[in-house]
């Protein structure tokens, strides 16, 4: 990986943690300190305006060249995440669940949506998991997360953002997802209406196929992001996803990094409006700079890439988030039909 790139996506995600913890625990509370480890040990490093950062078993440290010590400044990930969360047994890997229940982790999922009639239908942990309803009505973490948990309760309605069940557009047999997500406030980045299953397993090493069908009908705004592939033991649950660049065209971006993985320039087919839209895709996972970004539309190949697919060689892909993942168009609301939705650690033929 190149040391660059390492420096813009540590930036990017940490450095206003590191502004305001930088003043606050020195004047509050002794910074809790340790001794350098071998340089061996450390996963990255960056300097911003002097100061050296090192990522350190999952801790974002902070060298004092004064010292000759190390101040801890923020958690990144949990370096006990699998243990607390994972089972293996005979060979295969589980998922812990509420009361105990051990949940097989998935390696080849689809779903058609033929059995969906309502919106509580679509969760199970088998199944999808969660749904995120970020807007105006719902702007944060907290509160989008209650929403969902008084929905899937069937104690609320939705209020501006939507996800249900229709019949209005359907690629194949009688039901499809629709996603609605109005603009986001000023305050807000970006405005969400998706589903998500965080029972997936996907770590270095994997191919990782994708397939789904989409309609933008015309007027609509058209969603930022229609899919993303993510880790959840990391701070900003970095991953990698498929933007609808300008509205115009398809491509994938690396999220902690933001480095995007277009068509040629010049040759860029659109994204068309008003029709079903096949996007797969396929994934060789890597944090070095030799994985394999491919994706087709409508049959036909688009980006042929070669580049980082994971941020650390230790990384799990367990969430599979498709829909509205994010849409920061202002001026319109956005629509997004989905229809038969698959993701495999084998090629998907159709």
């Amino acid at each position: 990986m190149k040391t660059k790139t390492l420096l813009i996506a540590l930036t990017i995600v940490i450095l206003g943690v590191m502004a305001g913890t930088r003043s606050h625990s020195l004047s509050a509370q002794p910074a809790k300190m340790t001794d350098p480890p071998k340089e061996s040990e450390v996963e990255m490093t960056l300097v911003e305006k002097g100061t050296t950062y090192k990522l350190y078993q999952g801790g974002m440290w902070r060298v004092n060249s004064s010292l000759g010590k190390w101040e801890f400044v923020e958690q990144i990930y949990d370096l006990e995440f699998y243990t607390k969360n994972c089972v293996e047994r005979e060979g295969k890997i589980y998922r812990k669940a509420d009361k105990g229940e051990l949940i097989p982790v998935k390696r080849r999922f689809t779903d058609d949506f033929e059995n969906t009639k309502t919106f509580r239908d679509l969760f199970d942990l088998r199944r999808w998991t969660e749904c995120e309803l970020l807007s105006p009505k719902a702007p944060t973490v907290k509160d989008y997360v209650k929403l969902r948990q008084r929905l899937m309760k069937g104690e609320n309605e939705f209020l501006d953002n939507r996800i249900e069940p229709t019949t209005e557009k359907v690629h194949a047999g009688k039901n499809a997802l629709k996603f609605v997500s109005v603009s986001p406030t000023p305050e807000m980045i970006c405005a969400k209406a998706s589903l998500t299953s965080e029972m997936l397993h996907f770590v270095k090493g994997d191919d990782v196929w994708i397939s789904l069908w989409c309609y933008v009908p015309k007027g609509s705004g058209v969603p930022f992001t229609v899919m993303d592939l993510e880790t959840t033991w990391m701070k900003q649950h970095p991953g990698i996803r498929l933007v609808i660049s300008g509205g115009k065209h398809v491509c994938f971006q690396l999220k902690w990094n933001r480095v995007f993985y277009g068509q040629a320039k010049g040759k860029e087919v659109a994204f068309p409006l008003d029709q079903w839209v096949h996007l797969k895709a396929h994934l060789k996972l890597t944090e070095k700079d030799d994985g394999v970004i491919e994706l087709w539309q409508d049959g036909t190949k688009i980006i042929d890439a070669r580049g980082q697919t994971l941020i650390l060689a230790k990384m799990i892909y367990n969430s599979f988030e498709i829909g509205i993942t994010a849409h920061d168009d202002r001026s319109k609301s956005a629509i997004l039909y989905v229809d038969d939705v698959s993701i495999s650690d084998q090629p998907i033929k159709k």
